[in-house]
């Protein structure tokens, strides 16, 4: 497969941003909010150990971190080379021994095959995430499961009635003393990027449902609701129409 003509410009963007999402998983780490992920995952994880995990777009690694730190053996990959020092900079500091590689998460293959396949709000900025799923799914063992954590994060810029919701929650999210976490000008770009990218145009996780049914993922699963303790107030408010989601879906 061909790199996508804007790969580039995807890696630029999370590039500058790593030192921003660095800052927020290590506050994640210090918080309560830990123990909150801790506990989710131990539940969707049926409480097992020992489990042969990718951690797609791994970003700092704090999935890699926790997954370690809870006894299962993390390949963590990402396409940008600041993320994946972030990454390994955090492993070492929690004394974590994790497989960490920089490369197109689209296009990862290996003959290596996991139990999991985990994902923290990564496949909304995915060129190509039919491609990616079809991966994930060759790359699990029978009965393993992909694990995807996202949200409709940007179907306010291609939806007139999103738009307007968004648009109501941010202005009273700021009037709360909601403060962007990242420059004005990077979230334009952001968006900008976001509209070259196809789940922009979809509501899930409904697609992403029909999506791994065809490629022949079972017993697909969605949780909803448990993303509200994750926020501060003007967070809760500017995510008000945006909830988090869960899809976990069986090889």
């Amino acid at each position: 497969m061909a790199e996508h003509k804007l790969a580039q410009q995807y890696r630029d963007y999370w590039d500058k941003g790593a030192d921003v999402y660095d800052e927020i998983v290590n506050t994640e780490f210090a918080t309560d909010t830990y123990d909150q992920w801790n506990a989710i995952l131990g539940h969707l994880l049926s409480e097992k150990r020992n489990l042969k995990i990718l951690d797609v777009g791994t970003g700092p690694g704090f999935f890699a971190v926790l997954l370690s730190r809870m006894g299962h053996q993390v390949t963590a990959i990402d396409s940008s080379p600041e993320m994946v020092a972030r990454a390994k900079q955090n492993a070492q500091k929690y004394n974590c021994n994790i497989k960490i590689i920089e490369t197109d998460i689209i296009e990862y293959k290996t003959e290596e095959t996991f139990d999991i396949v985990i994902s923290r709000n990564v496949t909304w900025f995915l060129y190509n995430p039919v491609a990616a799923y079809q991966n994930w799914y060759g790359m699990l063992n029978d009965g393993g499961q992909v694990i995807i954590f996202d949200a409709n994060w940007n179907l306010f810029l291609s939806n007139p009635q999103e738009a307007e919701l968004f648009r109501k929650a941010k202005e009273e999210a700021i009037d709360q003393g909601y403060l962007p976490y990242r420059e004005e000008k990077d979230i334009e770009e952001g968006d900008q990027l976001a509209l070259t990218l196809p789940l922009t145009y979809v509501r899930r996780p409904g697609w992403d449902s029909e999506m791994l049914k065809f490629i022949g993922f079972t017993k697909i699963q969605v949780h909803e609701g448990f993303d509200a303790g994750f926020y501060s107030t003007g967070e809760k408010i500017l995510n008000r129409h945006r909830p988090m989601f869960a899809i976990v879906a069986e090889k």
